[in-house]
């Protein structure tokens, strides 16, 4: 296959990043649409903080289960401990996964577990006791230029591996025997934020002999990094084989992102970053799914780069905000989104609860139209508060609501966040539109004439059912479409030409 042009590339993802154009869903990840029941499925999810799920008590008797399905989740990512599912080795406990089972079920909720084995956040802090008393002597850790080492397992540690590939190999067993029949369980997340701390790659004695091996030379760090990605690709690669072999269902890794400026190392090296998914994708290839976790500013970019044609855009951790209301309907529109899931829902308000009820009412239709290539997405903000997108022959230029003069916030951009469209093309039915703070208006994509609405009616679910049809004030007496500041809604427009 031809590589693009780094150049190139580069300006594919700023056009990406600002662009409102659609995205077509790729044939080599329809399996990821996670077919229940004859539909596409959509994750409107939630990942619980890191320590909720080790004991059922807490989780009852904060009453979190039905919390979560009240903020309207259909879906919970939940940590499973190789520390507590292993406590012996060789000797297995799966109690505390029957429980997420369980749980979930009686809640009418789905599962995404995520895998905290080798590494969870570069460090190898839930590998269980038995491991790690055999640090340094049977279980090699990763050591830096200087012979310093951290508790972070090597990739080039056989014992290792092969330790985590019988636990996982053991939980997806179990969960085959436990749950293929009913399919609760929609993805598997493969460790957790892979990546080198300290240093940009290896150096102890197997690390080096791979390096000579190689025929790597030089200390320029970001070749470095490439070697280490290779290695801690092969053993995130071999896991997931591992378990696959046991039950196939799809499986992705996280990412701790490279932001801030930092180098490697700084930031967790040689993890599946951006600018090393080439090499995850050829060395991990029973990985199906690269994916972000967004935890700094610049939302509409990081999105971006986690979706490309080879990959679809999955958000399995975004840091809580009132943002996020907006966020979801741009990440399902701009980039057809199969997911969206802020972290610590157990733990904190979810700003999102309004945006996923409506969102729940027309998720089937969302998913069908990601696959048609019919889905938009816009994000708007006081230092970017309009943009264009054009579907067909109308132009939409579509305005934060806090431009308004009306706005309660006109004028007070500290206090306006994020305004989002979701607009998906219905052809003749029209243009249905689902967001927040958001106004459009609409030309003629060729420039001639005038475009003018034929109607606007807010309607609920799939049957577009009305509730009340739009007009004079709430339209301007024609002149837009708007859903207002801090609200959400569904409004579906009919337009003509004059």
């Amino acid at each position: 296959m031809k590589r693009i042009p780094a150049l190139l590339c580069a300006l594919l993802l700023a056009s990406a990043a600002v662009s409102a154009q659609p995205v077509r869903l790729q044939k080599n990840n329809e399996a990821l649409q996670l077919m229940l029941k004859g539909e596409p499925f959509i994750i409107l999810g939630g990942e619980l903080a890191n320590s909720s799920a080790s004991c059922p008590e807490y989780m009852d008797s904060r009453n979190s289960w039905a919390l979560m399905r009240e903020a309207g989740l259909n879906t919970v990512l939940a940590p499973v401990y190789w520390e507590m599912i292993e406590p012996e080795e060789g000797e297995f406990d799966f109690s505390s996964v029957d429980y997420l089972l369980r749980s979930a079920r009686s809640h009418n909720l789905h599962l995404i577990l995520l895998w905290f084995g080798t590494w969870k956040n570069s460090m190898s802090c839930y590998v269980p006791a038995w491991m790690k008393q055999g640090f340094g002597s049977r279980f090699t850790l990763a050591q830096d230029e200087k012979g310093d080492v951290r508790e972070i397992l090597s990739a080039f540690c056989p014992l290792a591996l092969k330790a985590d590939c019988k636990a996982f190999a053991a939980l997806m067993k179990h969960l085959r025997e436990a749950d293929s029949q009913t399919g609760t369980v929609l993805m598997v997340q493969v460790e957790n934020e892979i990546g080198l701390l300290g240093s940009a790659r290896e150096f102890g004695k197997t690390a080096q002999k791979a390096w000579k091996k190689d025929g790597c030379t030089g200390d320029d760090i970001y070749e470095q990094e490439k070697f280490q990605a290779k290695y801690y690709a092969r053993y995130a690669g071999a896991v997931a084989k591992a378990g696959k072999a046991e039950y196939d269902i799809p499986m992705y890794v996280n990412v701790a992102l490279n932001s801030r400026g930092r180098k490697p190392g700084d930031y967790p090296a040689a993890g599946p970053l951006d600018h090393l998914m080439d090499i995850w994708k050829a060395e991990a290839p029973d990985i199906d799914l690269i994916s972000p976790d967004i935890y700094d500013p610049g939302s509409p970019e990081w999105t971006a780069r986690y979706s490309k044609p080879e990959n679809q855009l999955f958000i399995p951790e975004i840091r809580q905000c009132g943002e996020n209301a907006a966020r979801v309907f741009y990440a399902l529109g701009r980039h057809a989104a199969i997911g969206f899931s802020p972290f610590s829902i157990d733990n904190d308000p979810l700003p999102t609860a309004e945006s996923y009820a409506l969102l729940g009412q027309f998720l089937p239709l969302i998913a069908r139209k990601q696959a048609e290539g019919k889905v938009y997405g816009v994000l708007v903000d006081a230092a970017n508060p309009r943009t264009e997108v054009t579907i067909g022959d109308v132009r939409f230029t579509c305005s934060h609501d806090g431009t308004v003069s009306w706005c309660p916030v006109h004028g007070e951009t500290d206090r306006w966040g994020e305004g989002a469209f979701l607009i998906i093309d219905l052809d003749e039915a029209g243009f249905l539109f689902l967001g927040t703070s958001c106004v459009a208006t609409m030309t003629p994509s060729d420039g001639k004439g005038h475009m003018g609405i034929l109607s606007i009616d807010e309607v609920r679910d799939e049957s577009l059912r009305r509730v009340r049809r739009l007009n004079g004030d709430e339209n301007h007496q024609g002149r837009h479409l708007r859903i207002p500041y801090g609200s959400v809604g569904a409004q579906l427009l009919k337009v003509y030409k004059y």
